[in-house]
């Protein structure tokens, strides 16, 4: 039976809609379907922020349906913050969720929540389930490491400052921490990001639910939120001078200093302006160009170096051009050591060129020779190879084998229209009459005359030792592969033995014939 109106309810979830007629059943029949039990414990509160479409009237559709549970508000359309805003005066749940409405949440997640939050009330204002994208990707976002666990937990972020918390869809709050104007109406984006930064300046801690989901729609027809956000000159300025700068400044007013989980929140944000390859046109002006450039570079001189090296989602090349951007282009001092080049910036040391990673794609095996191909990362900050070469060691024996190569014209990294990385391709043939025993190939290259020796050994999935797998013998080859993290190891296999691991290699492949289907062995 439903509750009578004065009740409060354990959830509040509030929606704001607009013009999601085609995905808002959805997300409101994941709220009735909780099995926490919708007409006693949960009120749904729709707020129609001015929709063009059908949304209205099915949010009107629900409420007949649930009067004691669904509240409805139609209002003219001011943005997703003013509507959430809205709805905050209207809740009556002990703890309040904003799903958007073209989302949903899997039916446990409201009883996994309320039992947890029910345990760590005085010690926590929210807690967070882990997203998960659905519809045009289905994969898991890349915050949900700090799931991993699969344990309830508190998060202290002065010792956990990655595990950031960005989403207030996915957080489910105490009511009684909301105020009037919990989401920033000035804020077209980020204005999660920023409610929740308030509430972690004054408690640096929250709970994680990992038994629940929030399913976030990434919709067909939308390339991404990213891309669509690229296009509007706020994500630009707004969300620096509103958010970011706001961040670091009532940290210090809140605190005394920028401690590191707020840092890292701030670069993680700042991350998807890095892996932008070019700027859109006709979206800044050449002014406004330039202030972000400004706020950008002072933005980033609230961030220490490591936690911009820490970052889990840019590149070895994106990092380093954040560092030298933070330090002014052209300060890093570039160093040859051990086989090895680097650029220092004072202290601060971004990544060594033997780390760029050369991958083995494809080896075809010739009468005489075996020709393997590949391709390797360079810096384009780093001087250009004059050589790529291969050194095949047989005991005490060295032979020097060049290889051919040639720039990809397909793949080149750029961040904000600067270049920062090329893919080479290479080729070179190894004679069957050089490999004596066991062989080890190591993979060098030559920059002003100097040796760098690549320390990062990748496979491509079709090459016969892919990644994750350390060796093969390839019986009609007469021949074992074996690879490490820096050398691929070539052996000859005599008859004898060649006999012997031919006869293994048949009986391992009769003994699974005659497992049971789905079955192999250990």
């Amino acid at each position: 039976m439903n509750k009578s109106s004065n009740e409060s309810y354990r959830f509040s979830i509030i929606t704001a809609v607009y013009n999601s007629e085609p995905y808002l059943e959805e997300a409101i029949e994941s709220i009735l379907c909780q099995d926490i039990g919708f007409e006693n414990f949960v009120e749904l509160i729709l707020i129609d922020d001015g929709s063009t479409d059908g949304s209205g009237a099915i949010c009107d559709a629900y409420m007949k349906k649930f009067p004691c549970n669904i509240k409805v508000i139609h209002q003219k359309n001011g943005g997703a913050s003013a509507a959430r805003n809205a709805g905050i005066p209207l809740a009556t749940g002990k703890y309040v969720n904003f799903m958007d409405s073209d989302d949903k949440l899997s039916n446990n997640t409201l009883s996994e929540v309320y039992r947890y939050f029910s345990r760590v009330d005085q010690e926590v204002d929210f807690v967070s389930v882990p997203i998960y994208f659905f519809e045009k990707k289905e994969i898991p976002h890349r915050l949900n490491y700090k799931y991993d666990s699969r344990y309830n937990l508190i998060i202290d972020l002065w010792k956990q400052y990655s595990y950031v918390q960005m989403h207030a869809s996915s957080a489910f709050f105490k009511r009684e921490v909301l105020t009037p104007n919990f989401f920033d109406t000035s804020l077209r984006y980020a204005e999660d990001a920023k409610a929740i930064m308030e509430l972690l300046l004054k408690k640096a801690r929250y709970g994680i639910v990992p038994g629940g989901r929030y399913f976030y729609r990434f919709r067909n027809s939308m390339d991404s939120a990213l891309n669509e956000s690229k296009q509007h000159r706020e994500w630009y300025l707004d969300c620096l001078k509103n958010y970011i700068l706001w961040t670091a400044e009532a940290a210090e007013k809140e605190l005394g200093v920028i401690p590191r989980f707020v840092q890292y929140t701030m670069m993680y944000d700042l991350q998807s302006r890095f892996r932008m390859e070019e700027f859109p046109e006709n979206v800044l002006t050449p002014e406004e160009k330039k202030e972000f450039w400004n706020l950008l570079k002072q933005a980033l001189s609230y961030i220490d170096d490591s936690v911009i090296l820490e970052q889990k989602n840019l590149s070895k090349e994106q990092k380093d051009f954040i560092i030298s951007m933070k330090k002014n282009p052209g300060s890093g001092i570039f160093e040859y050591f051990n086989e090895d080049a680097r650029i220092r910036y004072g202290d601060t040391v971004t990544f060594s060129l033997s780390s760029y990673v050369l991958k083995l794609q494809a080896v075809d095996f010739c009468d005489e020779k075996i020709v393997f191909h590949g391709s390797a990362k360079l810096n384009c900050k780093f001087p250009e190879p004059s050589e790529i070469y291969a050194r095949l060691s047989s005991g005490d024996k060295t032979e020097i084998i060049a290889c051919s190569i040639q720039k990809n014209p397909e793949k080149v990294f750029s961040s904000m229209s600067t270049k920062l990385a090329q893919f080479i391709d290479f080729e070179f043939s190894v004679l069957r009459r050089s490999i004596k025993g066991s062989s080890k190939l190591e993979f060098c290259m030559t920059c002003d005359s100097h040796t760098i020796r690549f320390r990062n050994l990748t496979t491509d999935q079709n090459f016969p030792v892919p990644d994750g797998q350390n060796q093969i013998y390839l019986p009609q080859q007469h021949l074992i592969l074996k690879k490490s993290q820096q050398n691929l190891i070539l052996e000859q296999v005599g008859l004898k033995k060649h006999l012997k691991m031919q006869c293994c290699h048949y009986r391992k492949k009769i003994r699974e014939s005659l497992l049971p289907t789905g079955r192999s062995t250990r």
